[in-house]
């Protein structure tokens, strides 16, 4: 970003004030910043299209994990099926990112002007037309920590979990949809968005950050994604891992 860069003022915060802010809403303020502000970094932690779906995985985990449900995605789910002939599918932005010759922004784009498309017909809010989604999650993640029931998840709550799964013999596309670092980086972006906008107060993000700069010194400027993968030859696992592997070991100390 250039120190000549202003930037305009975010015309979604007020409108949030008040209100439970949904899914919708947030990849709506995500087609902002992509149009506007050229920032899917500012979104989903990076500039690849690919880190979409996760970001999304990850504001429903938060959801999910914490007993809500986000019906109106859902019903923007089913609506997408019926008008594209497909349901949306992992690897959706194959297509439209060699269509848009390699251009992540314009790939991106694809799938955001179909929230707005969807969004202008029938609102952000759950219409009502989506079956509960409890047996959906339980089939999706299995059963949740019993020791989670009747309070906040946080998001080392999440990490530690994970950590435990994945060295179960579980993979990393389980929770975020992609067997790469960065579907994790991007999981944890949309997990924080929706902690942050939606007022939920997460005691663990913060300290952890500053734990992982101060004391570790693993919290580089290019992301620690990007280190991680360095450090582990590109196994991307074992980056998965050696960031989960940190999360527990701070959790572990308090």
């Amino acid at each position: 970003m250039s120190e000549g860069y202003v930037r305009k003022e975010d015309p979604f915060l007020a409108q949030w004030r008040g209100r439970r802010v949904w899914l919708l809403d947030a990849l709506l303020w995500g087609r902002y910043q992509v149009k506007e502000r050229h920032a899917l970094w500012f979104v989903t932690g990076l500039e690849t299209v690919e880190s979409l779906l996760p970001f999304i995985h990850g504001w429903n985990a938060h959801t999910h994990f914490n007993g809500g449900d986000e019906p109106s995605w859902q019903e923007f789910l089913d609506w997408f099926q019926v008008t594209r002939g497909q349901p949306l599918k992992q690897d959706w932005y194959v297509q439209p990112l060699r269509d848009c010759q390699g251009d992540h922004e314009k790939a991106a784009l694809v799938l955001l002007e179909l929230v707005a498309e969807y969004v202008e017909r029938f609102g952000v809010a759950p219409r009502g037309k989506a079956a509960s989604l409890d047996e959906k999650v339980a089939a999706t993640y299995g059963p949740l920590p019993r020791e989670w029931g009747g309070r906040q998840v946080e998001l080392l709550d999440a990490l530690s979990w994970i950590r435990r799964r994945m060295h179960e013999g579980q993979d990393l596309s389980f929770f975020t949809g992609q067997d790469s670092v960065d579907s994790l980086y991007a999981f944890t972006s949309g997990w924080i968005l929706n902690t942050v906008v939606n007022a939920r107060k997460d005691l663990t993000v913060a300290p952890f950050q500053e734990w992982l700069r101060d004391v570790k010194k693993e919290f580089p400027g290019e992301g620690w994604h990007v280190k991680y993968l360095q450090d582990c030859q590109g196994d991307h696992r074992k980056a998965a891992l050696k960031f989960l592997d940190f999360a527990a070991e701070f959790r572990a100390s308090r």
